[in-house]
């Protein structure tokens, strides 16, 4: 066995990610999405033997010379194939990156759920909510649903809250003025940038994704990116104006998003990996009836010293202070 490392996938790599995965994330289409949109090395490597493909790894490297991560991957990445490789890829991809001086190995794979499947890595364990389609109609869709959320979603109705799609690539800035709103509100990290956007809207919008908008008398209010995997519909970002949350567009978004996901025929609607502290967005998403998944984060690192200070730094990077001091960052780097 050994690895062959690609700077991007070829025809092949989809071919065999269509054997073994309906995620959209795993394909040679998102690659194009992450590579233009954080413009950072992609590295998508194959576990072989004698020219056979056993098992693949999609990832992008992020960080910079001081602290180097490979990182599988935005927002799902993982192990694609026979999941009885995995111990002898994980030796040859140990080796790999010390020899290429990466500090860190980050992934995400769905797959897993058991922390002792990689054994040498550490695990953050969160959660990922799934709402099931299958068999759902729109009208059932709605009996569904406790009375509670029923009466947000009438009462943003009877408030003028309309729910529409983008139709230029200019509203993807006022989404991103929405995104950056609520990473302030909740003292998180903006950790996407605009470029991304712009490559969802312009790579995926229609066919792969949708971009969608409450307004309030003809103001955007909310808005929110769903990506289409085979069978499921994939929460991706979202973003609302502060000044407007008593109007619950939030709701209303979400609610007609789900029937269009309906529409679309898919059996799920995928509300992303939630931080177990997330308190307040973990129940949001429990009342639209969805089903709690185990979620794990595996990262293994290579350098005491360097994997400490980044620690640190992370952990600075999610307190109010560290979100402060990164905005101001952001927002000196985007004047010049």
């Amino acid at each position: 066995m050994n690895l062959i490392v690609l700077e991007k996938p070829d025809d092949r790599w989809d071919e065999f990610v269509l054997l073994h995965s309906d995620l959209i994330f795993h394909t040679s289409l998102w690659w194009k999405v992450l590579k233009k949109g954080y413009g950072c090395p992609m590295r998508y490597i194959v576990c072989e033997d004698q020219g056979d493909w056993l098992s693949v790894l999609p990832g992008m490297m992020v960080g910079n010379r001081f602290f180097r991560i490979f990182y599988s991957l935005i927002p799902y990445g993982g192990f694609i194939g026979p999941r009885e490789h995995i111990p002898e890829f994980l030796t040859l991809l140990g080796n790999w990156a010390k020899k290429e001086k990466i500090h860190r190995i980050q992934i995400v794979d769905l797959a897993i759920k058991n922390r002792k499947d990689l054994p040498d890595f550490n695990c953050v364990e969160s959660f990922r909510h799934v709402l099931d389609l299958k068999g759902k109609s729109p009208d059932q869709l709605w009996k569904g649903y406790k009375d509670s959320l029923k009466r947000n979603i009438k009462s943003a109705l009877r408030s003028d809250l309309r729910f529409e799609r983008i139709r230029s690539k200019e509203e993807v800035d006022q989404f991103y003025h929405l995104y950056l709103e609520s990473m302030k509100r909740n003292k998180a990290l903006a950790k996407y940038p605009v470029q991304l956007f712009y490559m969802i809207y312009d790579l995926l919008v229609p066919e792969y994704a949708d971009i969608f908008f409450t307004k309030f008398h003809n103001r955007k209010v909310a808005g929110m990116v769903v990506i289409y995997s085979e069978d499921t519909a994939h929460y991706f970002h979202g973003g609302s104006a502060t000044q407007y949350l008593h109007l619950r567009p939030n709701d209303l978004l979400f609610h007609q998003a789900i029937q269009i996901a309906i529409d679309r025929g898919k059996s799920y609607f995928d509300f992303l990996g939630s931080d177990k502290k997330f308190l307040s967005l973990i129940r949001f998403k429990d009342k639209w009836g969805t089903r709690r998944e185990k979620l794990l984060n595996f990262h293994q690192d290579f350098g005491f010293f360097r994997s400490v200070l980044f620690r640190w730094a992370l952990r600075l990077a999610q307190t109010s202070l560290g979100s402060a001091l990164h905005r101001r960052f952001r927002s000196k780097h985007q004047r010049r």
